[in-house]
This record gives structure tokens, C-alpha cells and sequence, in this order.
């Protein structure tokens, strides 16, 4: 437990629009598609606590899963969609004031637990989850801040190394069943030094320019495709360099 798992790249369904986002991101997005592509089938309860925007509905949705979707956040910004294949319910509630109104098989924590100092917060959780039910986490490890541009000023600055994991949920009835780091060593540096430090310079430059001389261009992002051809590489190069994570993907299950 705790060692680089490269098969979460192969997973099938992840959101493509997070495959262009920074290094993070683009490992997130594969862990947890990875981890629901084995775990759930058919008809299923989610709840995704801190969604914000619902995008987790997607890839439930390119799984061909069916079944209830919770969206729960201190600020949700989730528009229902007109068309889908689940029952939506959106929440708005801070983690410690939540009351599950029914169980669940998958509960997703994507970043959110950054934000949490406390995880009694969180002690719902356990009781919360049928038989066979599972939690997924991804959250950031120790001495990541210069990674998480604003996002630390935020409040996201909770983060926990990978000896900690264990009983910090333990102490809420919940056990960790599988654990892998997310990034490796050129993922991490790229994340760092191009798609956060040089990607503010260049998103500068391109609004000072083309997208002031052409109005439209405002809305594209001109690091979108360099993101997604850097994540394409790094990964790879982390398989020879597999060391210095930034993060976790963490699989929980209710305790014995």
C-alpha cells in the first residue's frame, strides 16, 4: 500500500475537460475514475461532498451508471441538467452541519478535505455507507504549498503525509483500504514551474494581446493544449522517476 499504481491511466470514462487542467488534476481525475471503473456497477448512490460544480455527474455518466447523484457544498454552483440518468439532489451545507438522508455506495471527497482541520466533521461518514460502500480522496501531501497557487489562502492547506492517513480516519471509524500517491517527480516539477509559474505570464501575455485585438479569444485558455501534451509525457517520465508526490488517491471503508 502506498506505492505508484500507473494502471489508474489506462481507467476508460474520465472527464476529458479535466485531461487539460494542470498535472493534478489530470492524475485526480484518472485515480478516481479508476477507483469507481472497478467498484461500481449498475444502479448506484453518490454522494460528491464539496462538488461544487456537479462535474462528477460526467463521469458517473461515462461509466453508464444509473442511480442517485448528491452534489454537496458550502457554495454549490451545480445547474441541474435538463436530461440524465440520475436523480440530482443539491445540497448546501458545510461538512460538520450535513445530515445523509440515505446511504451511499461511493462517497467522493475530491480536494475538499484540504479544507477540513477537523474530521469529526466528517464522522457521518461510516454510518452513511451501505454494505460494501467505499470513500475516495484525493488530498495533498506535506510540503506542497507552493503547488496549490490561492487555493492555500483559500483554506485548503489540511494535508496530511502518508503515515498520518491511517489513523486520522481510524479515529472516525473508517479504514484505508487502497492508497497511491499522485505525481511523481517530472509531473510534479511541470505542475509547479510551467502550468502554475509560467502559465501566469503566458495567460498575462495572451490577454494583453490576441484576446484584447480579438474580443472571443478572452474565453480560451492558451494553455490548454500544452497541459494536456505535458500530462501526456510526465506521466510516463514518472514511471522512471516515481518519487516526491504532491498528493494521495485514498480508498476507505466503513471499519470492522
Amino acid at each position: 500500500m502506498g506505492e505508484y499504481n500507473f494502471a489508474i491511466f489506462r481507467a476508460r470514462g474520465a472527464r476529458t475537460e479535466r485531461l487539460y487542467d494542470t498535472a493534478y488534476r489530470y492524475w485526480s481525475t484518472y485515480a478516481i475514475t479508476y477507483v469507481f471503473g472497478r467498484r461500481l456497477s449498475g444502479r448506484v448512490d453518490v454522494l460528491d461532498a464539496g462538488g461544487r460544480d456537479g462535474g462528477t455527474l460526467r463521469l458517473l455518466e461515462n461509466l453508464n451508471l444509473t442511480g442517485t447523484y448528491t452534489c454537496m457544498d458550502l457554495v454549490p454552483t451545480m445547474v441541474r441538467p435538463t436530461r440524465s440518468n440520475f436523480d440530482i439532489e443539491i445540497v448546501q451545507s458545510s461538512f460538520a452541519d450535513f445530515r445523509p438522508t440515505r446511504k451511499y455506495d461511493a462517497v467522493l471527497f475530491e480536494s475538499s478535505l484540504d479544507c477540513c482541520g477537523d474530521y469529526r466533521e466528517i464522522a457521518w461518514l461510516a454510518d452513511c455507507l451501505k454494505p460494501g460502500g467505499f470513500v475516495v480522496v484525493t488530498l495533498g501531501a506535506r510540503g506542497t504549498r507552493p503547488l496549490w497557487y490561492g487555493f492555500w489562502d483559500r483554506g485548503g492547506c489540511h494535508v496530511l503525509d502518508r503515515d498520518e492517513i491511517p489513523p486520522a480516519f481510524a479515529a472516525i471509524g473508517l479504514k484505508v483500504v487502497e492508497l497511491f500517491p499522485l505525481l511523481g517527480l517530472t509531473s510534479r516539477l511541470a505542475h509547479w514551474l510551467i502550468q502554475i509559474k509560467l502559465a501566469w505570464y503566458c495567460r498575462g501575455v495572451w490577454h494583453k494581446t490576441l484576446a484584447r485585438a480579438i474580443p472571443p479569444l478572452a474565453r480560451v485558455d492558451p494553455m490548454r493544449l500544452p497541459n494536456r501534451i505535458l500530462n501526456e509525457i510526465t506521466w510516463r517520465l514518472d514511471r522512471l522517476l516515481p518519487f516526491w508526490r504532491a498528493g494521495h488517491c485514498i480508498v476507505l471503508e466503513r471499519a470492522a
